[in-house]
């Protein structure tokens, strides 16, 4: 039963998202219904921590379908209403919000959370909910719409005290206004709401940083400059800088590699050098740190150092999308060395490894059916980055969101899977209260199910095939156990298998979000192969045009008698033996009872 109340909350706030949540009438009915045996208890202030201290360890320890089929049972219950006065009450819808938004249930989430704000900004519960849902904001990106639904929040507050926001939840605001505008690319509303973002706040550093980014899309160096510092250069006299949480570190390797991209800009490659060195080599930006910085010292004309870069880059990061251009800088650095020889090498590897990939990308771009084979690829993967023997997908740059999507559909599979057995429990319920016999299961149509069930294994990694069979197994099992449309629950038993159609057409629709995605950064990538490989021809003619000069050079240093290092050094030796001699250079070591004078 406790399966039974989460999964349909986590589905009805995921996908049939109506005004009035239907838990507290669930509840009813199956407390009526004899079902909810253990609720039989008196609602005291005592029950309600009790069911709270549960809730929280089952949310402490990852379960959050316990936790929220725990407070269901309190916040959605008439006998517990009278307790709404209660702190342990607001703690209790707190819980809740908090609970959903780990499962997922954003939609569910955002309703308790709100409920927990109707409480008053004097309750100290307040806070946290306001946090939880500017959370969700930024998680969902729905950042206007929570906005505006915590402007209405705010407004409903009143007057008096109440209607001063904390200071906790104004800095909140103002953080979220400010993304909102950012996004909307109303770049002085986005400062000035950052601007107002204090020390004090979670958000301070991340304010900071896209106060920097306003700043430097609108050229202003020196401000984005004072801005991103202020991230990164904390000042040793004082004894309290800001505050921060998790983000803070992420924000800080982006500070680093924007003060990095501002200082190359500006041309100031020392600078630049110091503020991609500053990246730590266990962040997730020190691929793109290692290039950017090799290519600024390229810039300034230190070939050996951007060399260095490289070669640590070659190390560290071999599957790397930016391999082709890591390549294609080593023949650059290596021409302006005059190596042309290993310039002519590396183009050649780079031409013979990227050209055949560049051309199955144009042929991708051409052919959709092809693409939706790939993309059937990259949705059956898990982690995109480390197979090997896929070396287009290697260099494609995925935005963040497709790894969330593709997370949605595991969830929401893993969720759909478990309706049809909370289907069976709704029309035992109706037969235990009409008296009459719950609904057959025909033999044939269970081995159907059975047989289709099989089936699913075999059609993993394919979003069209795993659609077919999805439909085929739903039809399957609504032959193998038709249900009564008759009796107290009957209603119930409808909406459970709408859900199970809804959240078929959920799925459908992240699939073509994740296509989308995907179809972009194939088309990024098309880009960049194909301006890569252009580079790499001018190079390559910049090789030979140079290796045909320096031969020039010499030819001439020779007829004016001027030799090279290497022909001296080998004439020199040549002109103190004679015809008969032949000179052997002694390759051994010397030992130190050998010679005289040792110590």
């Amino acid at each position: 039963m406790t399966a039974l109340i989460s999964t349909l909350a986590l589905l009805l706030g995921q996908t049939l998202f109506v005004e009035q949540d239907p838990m507290a009438r669930y509840l009813a009915d199956l407390e009526k219904a004899g079902v909810l045996d253990d609720d039989a208890q008196p609602a005291t202030i005592e029950r309600l921590r009790e069911t709270l201290v549960a809730a929280e360890n089952a949310l402490v320890t990852g379960n959050a379908e316990i936790a929220t089929s725990r407070l269901f049972r309190v916040v959605e219950a008439d006998r517990f209403a009278k307790l709404s006065y209660a702190p342990e009450y607001a703690n209790a819808e707190l819980t809740l919000g908090r609970a959903l938004v780990r499962a997922g249930a954003y939609a569910s989430a955002e309703r308790y959370l709100l409920r927990a704000l109707g409480h008053g900004a004097r309750s100290p519960f307040f806070g946290p909910a306001y946090r939880a849902l500017v959370d969700v904001a930024l998680e969902t990106r729905e950042q206007a719409a929570v906005l505006a639904m915590l402007d209405r929040a705010g407004a409903a507050l009143g007057k008096g005290q109440d209607a001063d926001l904390p200071r906790d939840s104004r800095a909140e605001h103002e953080y979220l206004a400010g993304k909102v505008a950012y996004e909307a690319n109303d770049l002085p509303a986005a400062e000035s709401h950052f601007a107002n973002v204090d020390r004090q706040s979670r958000f301070f550093a991340a304010a900071l940083y896209f106060r920097g980014l306003a700043h430097a899309r609108k050229g202003h160096y020196a401000s984005a400059r004072r801005s991103l510092c202020e991230i990164v250069e904390q000042v040793d006299q004082d004894r309290f800088t800001f505050f921060i949480d998790g983000r803070y570190y992420a924000i800080k390797d982006l500070a680093y590699l924007a003060l990095g991209r501002i200082a190359h800009e500006q041309g100031k490659y020392d600078d630049s050098y110091y503020f991609y060195f500053r990246v730590p080599e266990d962040s997730e930006r020190l691929p793109d740190a290692l290039f950017e910085a090799s290519w600024s010292m390229f810039q300034k004309g230190e070939y050996e150092a951007a060399g260095a870069f490289l070669e640590q880059f070659d190390r560290s990061f071999p599957k790397s999308p930016l391999a082709p251009d890591v390549l294609l800088l080593h023949a650059m650095i290596d021409l302006k060395s005059c190596q042309f020889d290993r310039v002519r090498a590396e183009l050649e590897e780079l031409v013979r490894v990227y050209k055949p990939i560049e051309a199955q990308v144009a042929a991708l771009l051409k052919e959709p059916g092809r693409r939706r084979l790939l993309y059937k690829r990259l949705l059956g993967r898990r982690e995109l980055g480390g197979a090997a023997g896929e070396p287009m997908l290697e260099l494609l740059k995925l935005d963040a969101r497709f790894y969330r999507y593709v997370a949605d559909i595991v969830a929401l599979d893993r969720e759909a899977g478990l309706l049809p057995g909370e289907i069976a429990v709704w029309d035992e319920l109706s037969a235990k209260q009409t008296g009459k016999a719950k609904g057959s299961e025909a033999s044939e149509a269970v081995s159907l199910v059975r047989d289709v069930e099989a089936l699913e294994p075999v059609a993993k990694g394919d979003p069209d095939m795993e659609d077919r069979v999805g439909d085929l197994l739903t039809a399957a099992r609504r032959a193998a156990r038709p249900v009564s449309t008759q009796g107290p629950y009957a209603r119930e038993t409808v909406t459970a298998q709408a859900l199970s159609d809804e959240a078929r057409v959920l799925r459908g629709r992240l699939v073509t979000a994740t296509s989308a995605i995907a179809e972009q950064a194939l088309l990024d990538l098309d880009k960049r192969l194909r301006e890569m490989l252009r580079q790499a021809r001018l190079t390559q003619i910049d090789a030979v045009i140079g290796k045909k000069k320096k031969l020039e050079i010499e030819i001439s240093n020779l007829r004016e008698g001027r030799y090279p290092p290497d022909m001296f050094a080998q004439l020199q030796l040549e002109g103190l033996m004679g015809d008969d001699e032949e000179y052997w250079p002694f390759e051994g070591e010397y030992w130190s009872d050998e010679y005289e004078n040792y110590k």
